[in-house]
């Protein structure tokens, strides 16, 4: 069974019913398990009122698998920020530790934004 791990853009995508969003999150439930960080939680919830959030969290919830942050994720997202600072490049905390999710959980990375994920270890679901 395939396993995907959407980033927050795309779930904030399908709950404001973005047509792409929609059609992507169907295609990949019929072919394997669709997951998130748990981080996509804080940042979803940060852009919800009360009232949203009690709706739309629920509905999440049934929709995708929590992936936990482990000491291994943890390890991993510090060695890219470390590897990527060394080349002069400052990546987010979040990003590095939802880039080492997908890669622990060998997960395929579903993403609008590639280019906040420069790490060659990354498998991505291309979206069309």
């Amino acid at each position: 069974m395939s396993s995907y791990l959407l980033d927050s853009n795309i779930l904030m995508d399908f709950f404001k019913k973005r047509k792409e969003a929609i059609e992507v999150i169907a295609e990949l439930v019929k072919k394997g398990e669709i997951s998130i960080s748990i981080l996509s939680i804080t940042e979803l919830r940060a852009g919800w009122t009360e009232e949203q959030a009690v709706f739309f969290l629920s509905r999440l919830y049934k929709l995708v698998k929590i992936k936990r942050l482990t000491e291994k994720i943890a390890e991993l997202a510090g060695k890219f920020r470390h590897e990527y600072k060394l080349k002069g490049v400052v990546l987010p905390a979040i990003d590095t530790l939802i880039a080492a999710t997908a890669i622990i959980y060998e997960c395929q990375l579903v993403t609008r934004n590639k280019k906040d994920f420069p790490m060659r270890e990354l498998r991505f679901y291309p979206i069309k």
